[in-house]
């Protein structure tokens, strides 16, 4: 890189890092120089060598997730040198052998994923400590015991035309394989998954204007968190979660035994068993919602889903599909490729995971018209970080 191009790169970091310092200070997250700042850093060095050479670095971080390295290495003490552990000690704790571990390790700490404060001893980062979170070791966890290993199979299920690297890795769908998984498993995971999910059901009930509707029918509604949102920032609609007999039942014998108070959350709450392939039986409803179902399928399956909910829509001119997704930039996007960047990656995991995908605005109309060519769409909300609302009708 040119001298002058370095010069320019760097000005343009110090001034980057700058405003997301000031943006701190001020009690606030300037999110946009943050992405630029990570753009301009990415420029300053190789990254073809970095994305090659990254296989060993998630190597490292599997198997400290696995073993649960990060739960073995004190928390507790006001100073490095009394929340820390000798490797051999550690290595006794999470059944590695020493020599192994001091490598990974070592490798972990270039990351700024643990501290060697001395030689062979180890403490916590401020980063590796976060890691130490239940729900947060559940989801990483999850990633490097699944998803990780799946991914090198993508290849291979593309040639052999499977639906997913994870169906050619385990040797059956991602679903099914959580079906055989201790239900403790399981359960964490779904724990993991509904308090990673809370920010963007926040974000979905600020950005729709849910005080418009009365009934409104989230379809594969799961333990009904949305539903449950809804009922306590509105004070009028009434919500229904549908999801299969399975889901339903847990669902009503977990609320069940809740305290009266926590119970109270349900009252305008509904569980129903429906699967999302067969025709909506609910025609009080004015709005049904699929909320991130269509990006775990594939176009087949994601145009079936839509034509089902099409018995709702029929009874009620004012009903609504509402389709919450996020949507993938146009090709020449000017959002930050910091941005971009994490998007794509989502949108692989899912090829990788489940053999779905995420969509453009253009993709979703392609879908929306293959369902019926009545259906239409009358608006799109935006939110933050491409989460959207599009909201369908049935054109009479």
């Amino acid at each position: 890189m040119a001298e002058k191009s370095l010069e320019l790169l760097a000005s343009s970091i110090k001034q980057l890092a700058s405003e997301v310092q000031n943006a701190r200070q001020g009690g606030s997250e300037d999110s946009e120089a943050f992405e630029k700042l990570i753009d301009a850093l990415d420029d300053m060095r190789a990254d073809l060598p970095g994305t090659l050479f990254a296989p060993p670095d998630y190597a490292a971080l599997q198997t400290a997730f696995l073993h649960d390295v990060f739960q073995h290495v004190p928390t507790d003490g006001k100073v490095a040198a009394s929340a820390s552990i000798h490797v051999k000690d550690l290595s006794k704790l999470v059944k590695i052998p020493a020599d192994i571990l001091l490598r990974i390790m070592r490798l972990l700490a270039t990351d700024k994923i643990f501290l060697e404060i001395d030689e062979c001893i180890f403490c916590h980062t401020s980063l590796s400590a976060s890691m130490v979170d239940e729900m947060v070791s559940a989801r990483l966890g999850s990633f490097f015991n699944g998803v990780f290993k799946a991914s090198s199979s993508l290849s291979d299920a593309i040639d052999a035309g499977k639906r997913s690297a994870w169906e050619v890795r385990f040797g059956m769908p991602m679903y099914e394989y959580f079906e055989k998984i201790p239900k403790s498993d399981r359960e964490r995971m779904a724990k993991s998954m509904a308090i990673s999910s809370i920010k963007e059901i926040e974000d979905l009930s600020i950005i729709f204007p849910w005080e418009k509707f009365n009934t409104i029918v989230d379809i594969g509604g799961g333990a009904g968190h949305l539903a449950v949102h809804l009922t306590k920032k509105f004070s009028h609609p009434q919500t229904a979660s549908q999801d299969l007999p399975k889901v339903t039942a847990d669902q009503i014998q977990r609320i069940a035994s809740l305290s009266p108070t926590e119970k109270s959350f349900y009252d305008r709450v509904e569980f129903e068993s429906h699967d999302y392939y067969t025709p909506q039986t609910r025609t009080d409803a004015d709005a049904f919602i699929l909320r991130r179902c269509l990006h775990d399928n594939p176009d087949d399956d994601c145009i079936k889903m839509i034509k089902a909910v099409i018995p709702g829509l029929e009874h009620n001119p004012k009903a609504r599909l509402l389709i919450n997704e996020k949507l993938m930039p146009v090709w020449n996007s000017s959002d930050t490729r910091y941005k971009i960047k994490m998007l794509r990656r989502e949108d692989i995991a899912l090829m990788i995971s489940v053999g779905g995908k995420e969509r453009t605005l253009e993709e979703f109309v392609g879908l929306i018209r293959g369902a019926d060519k009545k259906l239409e769409i009358s608006e799109v909300y935006y939110g933050k970080n491409y989460f959207s609302v599009i909201s369908v009708r049935l054109a009479r």
